[in-house]
This record gives C-alpha cells, structure tokens and sequence, in this order.
C-alpha cells in the first residue's frame, strides 16, 4: 500500500503530506481545487514525463514522494530482485524531483536511478486507472492484456511471443543462409578455380622483390662484368694498382725503421691494409664470377613477374592479399556443401520448431476459447450492479493466419471486447461506445474482478464516476470498497454516493495565503465529513435536511449497515 505521500512545489501546492488507509481512500472538493494534481503527483512518482510546466511559480524545484509499505505482500517482495531493488524492511521509498530548467531526477530507496528503473517499480506497485486507461480498453492489443491477465494466461503469451520472436530471427537468417548458399552454388566453380591458380602459383611473400632484383642483374650484366673488372684491376691486377702501391709503401717504411721508430710500425699496418685489399680482391672475383656462370633463365623470370602481375590485377590487391585470399578461398572450397545438406537438416529443424508452435499457439487459444465463457459471466454480473440491467460483453478471438511464410509464423491472435448494451441490439466493438460513462463502468467492473489476480499494491481511479449517478453510483461505491478489502484503492470522485464508501475522505481545496493561492488536502473527521458529503449532495445549498440525508448516506455506507443502500435508494427517487 501507498502508506505516505509528500507533494513539494507542484503547480498551487506548496507543502502537502498524506497518510493513506490501506483500503478506499476517496478525494472530493471544488471543481479546479486540484484534485487531479494528485493524481498527476503520483503519476510523476512512477515515471510519467516530467516537465517544468509542473512547478509552482517561483519554485525552483518541485517533489514528490511516496512510502510503499508491501511486508504484507510476499509476491511483491519476490520480484523485486528481478529489477535489481532490495526492499528494506518492505518499504519501497520513490521520490522523484523537478528542476526549473526541465530536467528531473529519479530515487528509489534513496538512490538516483533512471525514470526507466522508477517505471518498472511503479508498474509492479500502482494501476493508475483514468482517462488515458479508458483509451487503453479500446485497443485490441490492452484487450488481450486484460483477458489474459484475468485468465493468468499472461506467461504462457509472453512465451509465445518470446518464441515467435525468436523463429522470425531464425528464419531470417536461414532465409540469408539460403540466399548466400545459392550465390555460393553458382560460384563454387569459380572459387575453386581461383583457388587452384594461386596453389599452382605457389607465390612466396619475397618472391617479387627477389625477381625484380634478379631482373635487373640481368638486364645489367655487362655493365656489372666492366665494373667489376675496372675495380679488380685497380685493386692489383694493373701495374700501379692499389696493392703495388701500398707495397712500394711499405718498403719505403722499412727502410726508415732505423732512423725513425714509428716507421716500422707505420709498414706493419701497411701491410695489413695490403692483406684486407687482397680480400677484397677476391671477393669481387668470386661474385663477379658468380654473377656469370648463375644459370639465370631470364625468359622464366620474366614470365614469373608476368603471372604474379596478372594475379595481383585479377584480384586487386598485393602479393601478401593473394596470400591471404588462397588461403580464404581454400576454407570457403573445404566448407561448401554442394548438396546444401547441413542448410537443409537446419531448415528441417526450423520446420519443425514452427510445427511445435503452431501446437502451442493452439493449445493456448483452445485455454483462452475455454474461459471466454466464464469471463463474459463475471463482467455481465459487475455490469448488472453498475446500471447496464441486460448488458453484456462478449469476447472474440481473431482467426490465425496459417498461410504465412515459415520465416514469419502464425501471430497470437488478437482480441476483441463487444458490448451489448441492451438485449436484442446488434453487439460492437468496444471502441464504438460513444459514452465515456460507459466506458468507465465497464473498466470498472473489468478491474474489479481482476482484482485478486493483480499483483499491483495500489489501484488508483479518476472519472470512474462520469455520467452516473443514483443507484448506479451507489454500486460504483460498494465495488469500489470491495476492491478495498483486496487492494488499496484512492480514488477521486464528485459523487456523494461512492465518496460515503471511502474508509478515508480527503477534502481538496484552495486558499488564498499572502496573496497567493495555495491548494491543500486534509483528511476530514466524522462530523467535517458529513458537510463535505452535504456539499457534494447540494451544492452551496446546504440545510439541516441535507446534513441529515449525508448521515444517513455515511451510516448506510458502513460495512455491515442494515439496509445498505436504502439511503442510495431514497436519494435517487428524490433526483439526487
């Protein structure tokens, strides 16, 4: 239950703090004293959007707290942890906070959570039933919701859709596979090819630099043998070269050793340049010989640059990308299936996945088809009570489209409420009722028999009590406290027959303080709530007769009255 609420800076309310009943809690008070701003309050409390709009001039931040006391609710506590909130001692705390640039701020427990994380916990804890619920009830879809919530078939749906979810992933990419696989087919020959040339190619990542360098020996080749001659020659083989030079030097040296010391030393390391030029020398010899006896057939070289040119043109890219792309075509030639076997057994599985839920889906419809019945009984008895005599709502179920395609299985079939509003008219859609008195009493008495399947701790209504009055008014109030002894229910009315039910009545209204108007909300006692019904029953015109009719109202309302409702009885022969 919603034990307190605190409402700080919000449109004409400064300060307002409730402390709620745990069964009906009803709001009654002048028309634009504010009565849905408590509404509003806790809708911003459970994530609705939050809007700068909301705050009262001048204030710089507006809040809205609330204490939900669920000890008393096991199966509440339950699914807590599944939304990452540990409920301490059973309380749940939501406070939601508005700055004066737009932006808000969101609390569980005391700690800052996205408005997505307060919807979650707002949806597990409040129905926030009112005009935008009543618009809800004419789509198919909030239908099927409502149908399968009262029929505790929501699970097994939600599965379906998980796995119809599923299929259609599925068979989009085998569909893909399919696709791929044909394209392949068509290509395999042409893999396998490419695949086979670049085998035989047996391309090596140096190859080409090795090629081009050998090429260009070739090419150069009587220009390497002068070169190499002309440097041989000069090193010793010509009169005057470097070694017979360097000899003369060094026995010059020598024959300065007696008169200077460092000559001898000067011809010691002559005589090792001499033996480092004498291996130079023979290493030019053996590479220039090397160079012309190298059995280099430069018609094969040319055409090994040739082949690997063209590959790298065919392909468009270097000689490490032909390298990556033979080994890639080589997977791709291992993995091919020419007989598709692997993606046929995969579409045989699919298949029968399908066959196993269109099994399912008929299982489910056949259990949705079966309390139709029961459904229609229990909304056609809340009906009765609430003014609609002969009423009666019929429930319908689309026909399954089995033609679709395996990638797009059979979907859930939706729902349709029609109404009968009198015996012998045709039924319509739901959507087709004009009246939105109607409307409310049909959500109503759909509520209320859902009441004990809701998990939901707190059930909030406003409008429920549009374009009724009398004694349909009176049942409205009775449901309304009977949903109560299941559900904390707050809801805000205009009528003093459903307002005598509440175990709770706060009166709503607006001041004037310090030249400002202020809205406030009190709980009333006894005797302050037998004027306030005064009131709601005459208007401004309130006599002794008419404080008399609200006591009597308020002591027929009590639980356990004799002769309950005979004040509801007497009040709508008199007009009321």
């Amino acid at each position: 239950m919603l034990a307190w609420l605190s409402v700080e800076g919000l449109a004409l309310v400064e300060s307002v703090e409730l402390t709620l009943d745990p069964g009906l809690n009803v709001l009654t008070g002048e028309t634009g004293a504010g009565k849905s701003l408590v509404l509003g309050s806790i809708g911003l409390l459970l994530g609705d959007r939050a809007d700068a709009a909301w705050l009262r001039s001048g204030a710089a931040r507006g809040a809205v707290e609330g204490l939900f006391e669920i000890s008393c609710r096991p199966d509440l506590l339950e699914m807590l942890p599944a939304i990452d909130l540990d409920a301490a001692r059973g309380r749940v705390v939501l406070r939601r906070e508005i700055l004066a640039d737009g932006k808000s701020r969101a609390f569980v427990n005391g700690r800052s959570v996205l408005v997505s994380r307060l919807r979650e916990v707002g949806d597990l804890l409040v129905d926030l039933h009112g005009q935008h619920e009543h618009q809800l009830l004419l789509q198919p879809e909030s239908q099927a919701d409502f149908f399968d919530g009262w029929a505790g078939l929501l699970g097994e749906r939600r599965a379906l859709e998980v796995e119809r979810a599923a299929m259609i992933g599925e068979g989009r990419s085998l569909l893909e596979s399919r696709e791929r696989w044909e394209r392949e087919r068509g290509r395999e020959a042409e893999i396998r090819e490419d695949f086979e040339e670049l085998r035989r190619a047996a391309l090596s990542l140096e190859e080409e630099e090795n090629l081009k360098r050998d090429r260009e020996r070739m090419i150069h080749r009587e220009r390497l043998h002068s070169g190499f001659a002309e440097a041989r020659g000069l090193l010793g083989g010509e009169e005057l070269s470097a070694s017979d030079r360097i000899k003369r030097a060094s026995r010059a040296l020598r024959t300065l050793a007696p008169i200077e010391a460092e000559a001898e030393a000067l011809s010691v390391e002559a005589d090792r340049i001499l033996e480092d030029v004498a291996g130079l020398d023979s290493r030019l010899e053996r590479i220039e010989r090397g160079a012309f006896e190298e059995p280099i057939d430069i018609e094969a070289l040319e055409d090994r640059l040739h082949l690997i040119h063209r590959l790298k043109r065919k392909h468009r890219t270097d000689v490490a990308g032909l390298l990556s792309l033979r080994d890639q075509l080589d997977e791709r030639a291992k993995a091919f299936d020419p007989s598709g076997r692997s993606l046929e057994d995969a579409e045989r599985a699919h298949d029968q996945r399908a066959q196993a839920y269109e099994l399912r889906l008929d299982a489910f419809t056949g259990h949705r088809a079966d309390r139709f019945s029961a459904f229609e009984r229990e909304v056609g008895s809340r009906l009765k009570r609430l003014g609609f005599g002969k009423a009666s709502l019929r429930v319908g179920s689309a026909g399954a489209d089995r033609s679709r395609p395996v990638i797009d299985p059979t979907a859930i079939p939706a729902l349709e409420f029609a109404f009968q509003p009198n015996p012998g008219e045709p039924e319509r859609p739901l959507k087709r009722i004009a009246s939105g008195g109607e409307l409310s009493r049909v959500m109503l008495a759909i509520k209320s028999i859902m009441a004990e399947r809701d998990r939901v701790a707190v059930l909030v209504f406003d409008e429920v009590d549009q374009g009724i009055g009398g004694s349909v008014a009176e049942e409205v109030g009775i449901l309304l406290r009977t949903l109560g002894e299941r559900r904390q229910v707050i809801c805000i009315t205009h009528l003093p027959l459903i307002a005598a039910h509440g175990a709770l009545h706060f009166e709503v209204s607006k001041t004037s303080r310090a030249g400002r108007t202020v809205t406030s909300v009190r709980p009333l006692e006894p005797a302050e709530r037998e004027a306030e019904v005064a009131r709601l029953l005459a208007g401004d015109r309130v006599t002794e007769t008419t404080r008399l009719q609200a006591r009597e109202l308020l002591a027929s309302a009590r639980p356990g009255a004799k002769g309950r409702g005979a004040g509801a009885r007497r009040l709508a022969k008199r007009g009321a």
